[in-house]
């Protein structure tokens, strides 16, 4: 990945372009760390916090977004699930987060979020002309992806595969995320309305950021 990209010094010689090599927002030297993990301008930090935002397991903290986690987030291994405990303070099992669901789910954000993100820098500073985006349009072109990759998800298991284990897998993944804005019904897989959506309570960020 090093040197491969369109990032930094390869916009220096190039005319009209070498203003590129530097982030217009944060007046430094643009490279891919920078722009996927650093960068202060709106898209990528509202992105990360979106990401976040639907991340429903308290007992296996979002890590802090380095290049590292981006790159590796198909093969890291989250770590273990702290327990819940019932009022006698015994474990309750049943309420742990299922590893492989949440495996599922984390590596699915971090990649619609760094490809967001990327693509969307493209658009605000190598396209001509270059656009600029607002909060909402941020946010719905993640929920657009994000419901993409439910939506793939769910008829792959249902109507591709079509086996149990599929189906589990499926659930364990985006069940929970679902559950924190939706009363979903019992067979939600199968229902194409079933949408990941914003909780309630709106981000402190969008105001600061318009």
């Amino acid at each position: 990945m090093h040197g491969t990209q369109k990032v930094g010094e390869y916009w220096r010689h190039l005319g009209d372009s070498a203003p590129r090599e530097f982030c217009s927002v944060c007046r430094t030297t643009e490279s891919m760390e920078h722009i996927l993990t650093h960068c202060q301008a709106t898209p990528p930090r509202l992105i990360w916090t979106l990401a976040k935002d639907l991340w429903p397991h308290d007992q296996i903290p979002w890590p802090e977004i380095s290049l590292g986690i981006i790159l590796g987030s198909g093969t890291i291994t989250l770590p273990p699930a702290e327990p819940q405990k019932t009022a006698n303070q015994q474990e309750s099992t049943h309420q742990r987060p299922s590893r492989r669901g949440a495996g599922c789910l984390f590596q699915i954000l971090i990649s619609e979020a760094a490809y967001l993100i990327w693509v969307l820098r493209y658009e605000r500073v190598v396209r001509e002309p270059p656009r600029t985006h607002t909060v909402n349009e941020i946010e719905a072109r993640w929920f657009g992806a994000i419901n993409t990759r439910l939506t793939q998800d769910k008829l792959m298991a249902t109507r591709i595969k079509r086996n149990e284990q599929s189906i589990r897998l499926v659930k364990e993944t985006w069940e929970p995320a679902l559950k924190q804005s939706l009363d979903i019904p019992n067979d939600w897989i199968y229902n194409h309305e079933v949408l990941v959506g914003r909780r309630t309570e709106r981000l402190a960020l969008e105001g600061d950021m318009l």
